[in-house]
């Protein structure tokens, strides 16, 4: 009789074991989900980091399959980097869809940040300063760890770039109008240090010599000969300009690449 209790309660314990170890193994396989367009473009959502929820996940999905209409798009986040973001998410996109057209947009908590690249047709339009501003105007979501806000916003604003919409953009209007401050603050500081330092020099000219004349002649050829020289130059160098001037116009070739951008959170 004992030895059937026993034998009972290790098989109890053996089958919660495997419950343990399988449970997590079905909840990682929810964190990816895919779909595949009529057209051929797919989503690839990679969660790994478990950052959304289930649900999350799935109204994500629907919400970016109106990007399909342009390309490839995916979203993928992850807890470990051994590089940088931006390269994680160049590569990670071309594992998944080569050098097709699309975009894939990062959450990397191991470097704390928001990644944006993309590829062929859409990098044209999600190009490298369209992919910063879209960064700028979201990575507060990822701050305060909104991050389905983050993601449907992030793909929401792709979607407006590749319809040729324009992107609010007030992060940028205000450093702007700081930088048009603090511009403003220089030169006037400059203009203040000039006019101080022309008052000081004038106040310590002699006024007798300047009466006199005193050396004016001296200074008079001196002038001469500067400007006879920079005159001189001045031909030497377009001369020289205009005999070289038929080689140049090479070295812009290259392909297109890929278009990049990011901010941390």
């Amino acid at each position: 009789m004992g030895n059937r209790r026993r034998y009972g309660a290790i098989v109890l314990i053996v089958v919660v074991l495997v419950f343990v170890f399988i449970m997590p193994a079905f909840a990682d396989g929810e964190s990816e989900l895919k779909y595949t367009a009529d057209n051929g473009n797919r989503i690839v959502i990679d969660d790994s980091a478990k950052l959304l929820t289930e649900e999350e996940r799935g109204l994500l999905l629907e919400n970016m399959k109106a990007v399909t209409e342009y390309g490839h798009a995916a979203f993928v986040t992850i807890y470990e980097n051994d590089t940088s973001a931006e390269k994680y998410a160049r590569n990670r996109y071309f594992n998944l869809f080569g050098k097709q057209s699309g975009t894939l947009f990062l959450i990397d908590l191991d470097n704390r940040m928001i990644q944006f690249y993309s590829d062929g047709k859409s990098a044209k339009s999600i190009n490298n300063t369209k992919s910063n501003e879209i960064a700028d105007n979201i990575y507060k979501y990822a701050t305060n760890e909104k991050y389905f806000e983050c993601a449907n916003e992030a793909f929401k604003q792709v979607l407006i770039v590749l319809k040729g919409g324009r992107l609010s953009t007030p992060m940028r209007h205000v450093t702007n109008a700081l930088m048009a401050v603090c511009i403003g603050l220089l030169l006037n500081f400059l203009f203040v240090a000039f006019n101080r330092m022309r008052k000081v020099s004038i106040k310590k000219i002699d006024k007798e010599q300047v009466i006199a004349g005193v050396g004016f002649k001296a200074r008079t050829d001196f002038v001469k000969n500067v400007n006879s020289r920079m005159i001189s130059q001045k031909r030497k160098r377009h001369s020289s300009s205009s005999s070289s001037s038929g080689g140049g116009g090479g070295g812009g070739g290259g392909g297109g690449g890929g278009s990049s951008g990011g901010h941390s959170f």
